[in-house]
């Protein structure tokens, strides 16, 4: 490539990094500030940008593997021929965890929320043995070549989002803490010098698929150790999930179970909330407050209660100390009016159970996290 190419292709990046910085952030506090996201389930969440010589070198590389009549990646097709610009990681501690993002990743897609561009992907390094809940916790091993899920994705067009950020292109990835060691350590010391020219003896790449081979295997005893302490505790079911995160196609049937015996109360608390805050809320919002209420044994389908829990005072009491943190009145931004509820129902019934004072600074400390997070 031309060192004018390169330069142009830089400029471009570098004027347009700053909308993915916006993307990830956003997406980072779409799914932390989610209350179906099943937040006990990933350990990190984290994103990264591409930096420009790794920007370069791909182009590089991606050019040379053009078919005939296909054309190159330039300035004016970079951001829709490559897809991994902006990279979000979600990094879960064991296995199982994995099936329930999956589950998660897909649900949000049929929410309208994502769209998929291309099918879930999966890297090939590490190897997959068979299921750890065998008897006897036997796991013999075979090749599967699993390491990460890779999606490929954009926000839904749907959503009320800024402009700049609608159509740009995300890789998520998905993986357990130990296959993200292993991908730290082979792309700092093998990958990075076999890229940069270093010709490294067999037994160096050898050692390093066997290196994941070793973690894979310790993976697969977590998990099996993992379900073993779930089979001998009490409360299997809650040890190992949220118990704030609501169900959703795919997750815990348990879960499940419960979010349909609620969902015929439903349509009455989303009338009755929508006299107190003037909106109606989404599904999976009703859902999380229903469930609070009743774990707080407050009957929420019933109009004199609701009334009584958030009633006019209390309601303004929360807007006050909203806007004495946030700076602006809660309910007004579409995007982030069901989250401004969760609050106000949260501090309503801290405040019924604990009293104002209790209430109070509960509130502003969430609200102050709440703020760094999202950078108002």
């Amino acid at each position: 490539m031309r060192k004018r190419e390169k330069e142009a292709l830089l400029i471009a990046f570098l004027k347009e990094k700053i909308k993915y910085e916006k993307l990830g952030d956003y997406i980072l506090h779409l799914i932390q500030d989610d209350p179906s996201a099943p937040k006990n389930n990933f350990h990190t969440i984290t994103y990264r940008i591409k930096e420009k010589q790794r920007f370069i070198q791909k182009i590089e590389q991606e050019n040379k593997k053009l078919t005939h009549g296909e054309p190159p990646i330039t300035v004016k097709n970079f951001k829709e021929r490559m897809g991994d610009l902006l990279g979000i990681r979600l990094i879960c501690l064991r296995l199982d965890d994995i099936k329930i993002l999956e589950a998660y990743f897909h649900y949000l897609a049929e929410e309208d929320i994502f769209r998929f561009i291309k099918q879930p992907k999966q890297k090939r390094s590490f190897i997959l043995p068979v299921d750890p809940g065998e008897e006897n916790g036997c796991h013999d091993l075979r090749y599967g070549g699993y390491s990460s899920i890779h999606y490929q994705i954009a926000l839904s067009e749907s959503l009320a989002v800024p402009d700049e950020i609608k159509g740009l292109q995300v890789e998520l990835q998905l993986r357990t803490i130990l296959e993200e060691a292993w991908g730290e350590i082979d792309h700092k010391y093998r990958y990075a010098h076999t890229r940069s020219g270093t010709a490294l003896p067999e037994f160096i790449h050898s050692g390093f698929y066997n290196l994941s081979a070793y973690l894979q295997a310790a993976a697969m005893q977590a998990e099996y150790l993992c379900r073993q302490v779930e089979m001998y505790s009490s409360d299997n079911r809650e040890t190992h999930r949220d118990p704030d995160f609501l169900p959703f196609p795919g997750a815990d049937k348990h879960k499940q179970d419960v979010a349909k015996s609620l969902s015929a109360s439903l349509p009455i608390v989303q009338q009755n909330l929508a006299d107190i805050f003037g909106f109606k809320l989404q599904e999976r919002t009703l859902t999380y407050i229903l469930k609070r209420f009743q774990e707080a044994g407050v009957q929420g389908q019933h109009k004199k209660t609701m009334d009584k829990i958030l009633h006019h005072k209390r309601v303004e009491q929360f807007k006050t100390v909203f806007h004495e943190i946030l700076t602006h009145k809660p309910f007004e931004d579409k995007n982030k009016r069901n989250i401004d509820v969760i609050n106000a129902v949260n501090f309503a019934l801290f405040h019924e159970t604990q009293g104002p004072r209790l209430a109070i600074e509960g509130l502003r400390s969430i609200l102050k996290h709440r703020k760094e997070r999202s950078g108002w």
